[in-house]
């Protein structure tokens, strides 16, 4: 860190790898030195955009002396093995979501950072959102009293064109999952945040009914948590034209709608509680599909505060905000889905 920059390679340059730089482009004291993927004309166009250089291959990205974290951006199924390495080499370690396809993998990385004292960090950048940590610090007061139910519907569009851009895409090796492992898991991860609680209990179905994939391409799940509460998924990639997602939280005291990426609905009968985000009064109206139609209809304003929190966490020695623990949190409800819809029987998460 010569000119006291955090300089940073990304490891794939598909769509996630260029949210990645243009996070760091937007972030003060960051800096993309190099980039490398699988496919070397992608790897070499996002390189000449951000002013970084290619490397071949993920060793020689990670055998330089001048990087000092490296963003994971891969298939899901390289998770694991690509992040251990950059912790092995000794850099910080920020890999996109899920942190891994298995828990065994999530756990090897987590420890495999652990061991050579590197940050881990995950990019399930919806809890960076303002309002969105406005509704976590208000229910965590009782803002609606004694949660009852929690519930996120995914009903997004994933054309077979989508699925066969990429020999990777609705694969178990590689994906880890359909609907709710690749697009789903980042409302998962929001609902559990918000709930504050674990799932101790799963009943679900999965099914594949419209497109040519190993995975899923519809899932529906009935959650209990530890403190009683009861919960809902039901997420899909067929659901043309594609609409937002949503996710609702209630309790005895009132409760919240979150559609897209905006609070929709925020209703109590305390009127001693946390005042309603901004928008969140009167309903924020109709919202667009946003990734529910396209897998890059987000903004990276999330991506860019994942990053800003990393680079902090770096300098400041301190956590980061989605940690590996946390984003194994997730995972683990979304391995559970899978394994009560293969058994036919409730499951617990690990």
């Amino acid at each position: 860190m010569s000119d006291g920059a955090i300089r940073f390679g990304i490891i794939g340059a598909g769509v996630a790898g260029r949210y990645h730089a243009q996070a760091i482009a937007q972030t003060p004291g960051a800096r993309l030195v190099a980039v490398c993927a699988s496919r070397p004309e992608r790897a070499a166009a996002l390189a000449e955009a951000s002013g970084a250089s290619v490397e071949p291959d993920v060793d020689a990205l990670l055998g330089r002396n001048d990087i000092d974290a490296v963003c994971i951006c891969t298939p899901s199924g390289q998770h694991a093995a690509q992040g251990i390495a950059a912790a092995q080499a000794g850099k910080h370690v920020l890999v996109e979501k899920p942190i891994a396809i298995t828990l065994a993998d999530a756990d090897a990385l987590i420890n495999a950072c652990r061991a050579a004292g590197v940050h881990l960090g995950v990019a399930l950048q919806r809890r960076t959102d303002p309002d969105f940590c406005a509704a976590h610090d208000a229910i965590a007061a009782g803002a609606f009293g004694r949660l009852a139910l929690g519930a996120i519907t995914v009903p997004y569009l994933r054309t077979q064109e989508y699925y066969d851009s990429a020999d990777w895409r609705g694969t178990w090796a590689l994906d880890g999952g359909g609907a709710l492992m690749n697009q789903g898991i980042h409302l998962v991860d929001l609902l559990l945040w918000l709930m504050g609680d674990d799932v101790v209990e799963v009943q679900a179905y999965t099914t594949t009914l419209a497109r040519a994939i190993e995975v899923e391409d519809c899932v529906s799940a009935a959650l209990r948590f530890a403190s009683g509460a009861l919960g809902a998924i039901a997420a899909t990639t067929v659901a043309a034209p594609g609409f937002p997602h949503r996710v609702e939280v209630y309790g005895t005291h009132g409760g919240l709608q979150i559609e897209g990426e905006a609070i929709v609905r925020w209703e109590t009968t305390s009127a001693s509680t946390a005042p309603a985000p901004r928008a969140a009064d009167g309903g924020a109206g109709r919202q667009a599909a946003g990734a529910g139609a396209h897998p890059t209809g987000i903004s990276a304003i999330g991506h860019t505060r994942i990053m800003h929190d990393f680079v902090a966490a770096i300098r400041d020695r301190r956590a980061p905000l989605v940690t590996g623990e946390e984003a194994r949190r997730a995972l683990a409800v979304v391995l559970a889905v899978y394994e009560s819809a293969r058994t036919g029987r409730p499951v617990r998460p690990m």
